[in-house]
């Protein structure tokens, strides 16, 4: 309310400070001068703080993401020289012995790269390229070009005598991206590397890894050569895609002895305020780095700042406002206290009465006064609500209802009664809610002279009664989804709270247990029940207690438990405890256990040596066989490996143990070892011994004399080199021998065709025709012999090469069949062929392929009797693989003969006197055939019923129609 002369009150012009009220003005000013100046020197130290905490965040992350890329880069480099590496175990043997280079698909490559290389393949290609930068084979899932091969013979030249070997960043196959290799030198026959062996690394890989990293949008990971070479970086830099050594001379300097370095300043690279942390690939000369832009992780500081600046002007605002008010009020209160005399009773009972919204009403509910909280709920001033009725103010009542009900409240407190009520004020933006109390004031004749109204907003009280009901509701449900009992106890003893999972520990119900004081549950005659009674006395007595004790089971039984226990601020007492029973009888189980494994170690005749992560010998069971240690076992106890065994076993026994330690694997040794019974041959295997909490980490070691095995594996392969040199001499010998007598048999052959046609005039006799034909089919076949006896040495000489092309097996098949129609016809038996429609090409030699089918022929009509039938069918099999099957109606094979079918001149009857003639060597060479084609020949027969001879060809070797057509007519 505004106050007028025509009130009685004196204007304030009408007054005029002294001295003492402006000193008391400047003072104010000044305080909140300090006040204001204190709030921004904080704000200025927050900032500062909040920019150096942004700083080291950005600083950790860089480090800790250059970490990550170390140990990613270096196990990348790792999987390529392990595959290098398997490339040289696999053409060692090779150079040193002058063996060909294998010339099938992939060869020896094709082996290594098919072995795991990682999960990424981060290693596409393997190569090995000669010294000199040729090309000599290559295999993998891309094509390898001769840079490769030129840029590992550069690495091999530049620094031969470094192993691994890592070349310099070549371009890939299809252009526009850049690949670089791991290299090892392949010994030759001289010693001398006779080839490199190269595993090729996708640099792509790491910059796809690198995209996925969280480096802000301004970052920049990179991976460095020592030469200065960018292998990879992201983002993107089109300067480096075209050439690597673009920003050479800007690349960080890590070495001597320094893997990690961390800078912080403008960016050589494009003049950035950044961070960098950059580390050395360990092993590898190689490096990355990690370049954080401040405009990246100082972007919420800055808007820190904004924000912080923007709330202490505002704060500064509002006290200057304040302060503005307090004056203005103080200045208006010290000039007119003479003139309010008449206001002064309601003044001093409004804001007497209120505490936070307050204000005074007329009976018939207008607004006489409002302090400021009420003008700003109502969001008007103080002079427009003056006169209005209080549930026209929209601030006040903003719904119709909330206007009716404060009306209503209003006229009860009118008529004289104290009212209070739960206002709930909805808008827009907001819910608040208010605890409103009317309080009627009476004058000297009891008449309601005016109103007071105070509100207290109790929106954060609702709140936060909400949140702590929430709470409980929330700590309720873990109490009962927690796997621990829970108990709580009043001083008394009695239980007032138990979980589920504590009743369901002892069987009880909860109203069971409410009606029971702490030492019902304490099992009675058991040796924990004392110390049980005792923990309880503890945690009354010191206000906590953790141990073991004893619990009564509803069934009786006991129940052993972990308790922890604590007394509450309120004078409760609350416990967990942890049903331990089966640990305990699993320790039990152990100990027992343990003493059964001890004895059965000491009835074992090997060697048990115990020994810890250093080498150090901590227990030796020598038992019966003392004789086969260095010294004696007592003597070895406390020793290092390295002071009781020899510098390479020693060494040897240490790796072997860090394996065991670093996989959890058991490790496989063998050695040889002069001990006190002479030199001797030992096998070690190794396990981990499952240790305590405090306990180093144990190696067990079973050592067992294997002397005789070794002496015996000697001999036999002694005995094998000897079988296999008779092998290859017979081989040589049946090789030579066929060509040798293939020149004449063809002269026999040609003149008794020319002997038979007559060609020169007539013989005479036909008794000389009989004695040509006889010669000519004794020629013949004695050719077929031979060539089979060439075929097999051949095959086993590993020297039979197949010339291999789509071939159409219906066709193949038809056609011998036409050639077995001459003996079939003569012998009286009926040829039949069985394909599936629309089968697949095969990938084959046409020429062994039609060898093979015409053996079984052979076979098959020659022991078919007249009458009997043969079938030749082709397929797929539901596995996939293709099948050729040649079936007879014949005398069939016993069940005896059939194992030793297929070796070389071997019939399932080999009596002198067997009706059947033949080698014995055409089976064998179908199956070697199909051997060599990744296929097999399987034989089932049934003596008198007859024999089904089944070729299988692998899925692999087939094509679809289309793509095989398109292949032949090329």
């Amino acid at each position: 309310m505004t106050a007028t002369p025509a009130d009685g009150i004196a204007s304030p012009a009408d007054q005029r400070p002294g001295a003492p009220h402006r000193r008391r003005i400047v003072l104010r000013l000044a305080l909140l001068g300090l006040m204001i100046a204190a709030l921004a020197a904080g704000a200025v130290i927050d900032l500062q703080r909040a920019r150096d905490r942004a700083v080291d965040g950005a600083l950790r992350h860089a480090r800790n993401l250059a970490l990550t890329l170390e140990v990613d880069a270096a196990a990348v480099m790792r999987a390529a020289d392990r595959a290098a590496l398997a490339v040289v175990d696999g053409e060692t043997a090779r150079y040193r012995t002058g063996e060909a280079l294998d010339e099938r698909p992939g060869g020896r490559l094709a082996d290594a790269i098919r072995r795991p290389q990682g999960a990424d393949h981060s290693v596409p290609s393997l190569l090995l390229a000669g010294p000199d930068g040729t090309l000599l084979a290559s295999a993998g899932d891309e094509p390898v070009t001769q840079d490769a091969a030129r840029a590992l013979a550069e690495a091999y030249h530049r620094a031969p005598a470094t192993a691994p070997l890592l070349t310099v960043p070549f371009p890939g196959p299809r252009g526009g991206d850049w690949r670089m290799a791991v290299g090892r030198p392949v010994p030759g026959a001289g010693g001398e590397p006779a080839a490199i062996a190269g595993a090729v690394i996708d640099l792509r890989r790491f910059a796809r890894f690198y995209a996925s990293l969280d480096v802000g949008e301004r970052g920049m990971v990179t991976l460095w050569a020592a030469d200065g070479a960018v292998l990879a970086r992201h983002p993107q830099d089109e300067a480096l895609a075209a050439d690597p050594f673009a920003q050479a001379p800007l690349a960080p300097a890590v070495g001597s002895g320094k893997r990690e370095q961390t800078l912080h300043g403008p960016s050589p690279l494009d003049g950035e305020e950044r961070i960098a942390a950059v580390r050395a690939i360990e092993g590898w000369p190689l490096a990355v780095s990690v370049r954080m832009s401040a405009t990246d992780y100082l972007a919420a500081w800055r808007q820190g700042v904004v924000q912080r600046a923007v709330e202490t002007a505002a704060l500064s605002a509002v006290l200057i406002l304040v302060a503005g008010i307090m004056l203005r009020q103080l200045g208006r209160l010290e000039d007119t206290t003479a003139a309010l005399r008449e206001s002064e009773r309601r003044s001093q009972a409004v804001f007497d009465s209120a505490f936070q919204i307050m204000g005074l009403l007329t009976p018939d509910g207008r607004v006489l006064a409002a302090n400021r909280p009420a003008a700003d709920l109502a969001g008007e001033r103080h002079e427009d609500l003056a006169g209005r009725p209080a549930w026209e103010v929209a601030g006040w009542a903003p719904t119709p209802r909330a206007a009716e009900h404060m009306r209503e409240r209003i006229a009860e407190a009118a008529a004289g009664r104290f009212v209070r009520y739960e206002a709930n004020l909805e808008s827009p933006y907001r819910r608040r809610v208010l605890d409103v109390s009317i309080k009627p004031v009476r004058d000297e004749s009891r008449r309601v002279s005016f109103l007071v109204v105070e509100a207290r907003d109790m929106t954060e009280r609702k709140q936060v009664e909400v949140e702590l009901k929430d709470s409980e509701q929330r700590m309720r449900s873990y109490l009962s989804a927690a796997m621990e009992g829970v108990f709580v106890s009043d001083p008394a003893g009695r239980y007032v709270d138990a979980n589920p999972a504590a009743c369901q520990l002892l069987g009880y119900s909860r109203p069971e247990i409410l009606a029971m004081r702490v030492t019902d549950l304490i099992a009675p005659d058991h040796p924990l029940s004392e110390a049980s009674l005792a923990g309880f006395r503890a945690v009354r007595g010191q206000g906590v207690f953790r141990g073991e004790m004893a619990l009564r089971h509803k069934s009786g039984e006991t129940v052993l438990a972990e308790v922890n226990a604590v007394r509450l601020d309120d004078g409760h007492f609350l416990g967990v405890i942890r049903d331990v029973t089966e640990r305990r009888r699993a320790e039990r189980a152990l100990r027992a256990s343990t003493g059964r494994l001890t004895a059965l170690i000491r009835a074992l005749p090997d060697l048990v040596l115990i020994l810890d992560e250093e080498g150090v010998y901590r227990e030796v069971i020598a038992n019966d066989t003392e004789s086969l240690l260095v010294a004696p076992s007592a003597s070895l106890v406390g020793r290092r490996v390295e002071e009781v065994l020899p510098p390479d076993d020693a060494r040897m026994a240490m790796e072997a143990i860090r394996r065991t330690l670093e996989t959890g694997q058991p490790q496989r040794v063998d050695y040889a070892l002069t001990v006190q019974a002479g030199l001797r041959w030992f096998e070690g295997r190794t396990q981990v011994l499952t240790t305590g909490f405090d306990l180093r980490p144990m190696v067990l070691v079973l050592t067992r004399d294997v002397t005789d095995r070794v002496l015996a594996a000697e001999r036999l392969a002694a005995a094998k080199e000897q079988a296999e040199t008779a092998a290859r001499s017979k081989s040589t010998f049946l090789a030579t021998m066929s060509h040798e007598l293939r020149t004449p048999l063809n002269a026999i052959i040609g003149f008794s065709e020319i002997m038979l046609h007559e060609l020169f005039g007539p013989m005479g006799s036909q008794r000389y025709l009989d004695y040509a034909r006889n010669i000519q089919n004794s020629g013949r076949h004695l050719l077929e012999l031979i060539n089979d006896v060439l075929d097999m040495s051949k095959l086993e000489a590993g020297r039979y090469m197949l010339e291999e092309a789509w071939v159409e097996v219906p066709e193949a098949l038809q056609s011998c069949l036409a050639l077995a129609s001459a003996p079939a016809e003569k012998g009286e038996v009926v040829l039949a062929l069985s394909a599936a429609p629309e089968l697949p090409l095969l990938l084959a030699d046409e020429r062994a392929l039609r060898q093979v089918v015409l053996n079984l022929l052979s076979n098959a009509v020659k022991f078919t009797p007249p009458g009997g039938r043969v079938t030749v069918e082709a397929g797929l099999r539901p596995d996939g693989r293709f099948a050729v099957t040649v079936t007879d109606t014949g005398i069939g094979i016993a069940a005896d003969a059939l194992p030793r079918l297929a070796q070389p001149f071997q019939q399932a009857d080999s009596s002198i006197t067997r009706r059947f003639g033949g080698t014995g060597l055409g089976l064998s060479i179908s199956r070697s055939l199909m051997e060599l084609h990744g296929g097999s020949l399987e034989i089932a027969s049934v003596e008198d019923e007859g024999t089904t001879v089944t070729l299988l060809f692998p899925a692999e070797r087939l094509s679809g129609r289309k793509a095989a057509a398109a292949a032949l007519t090329g």
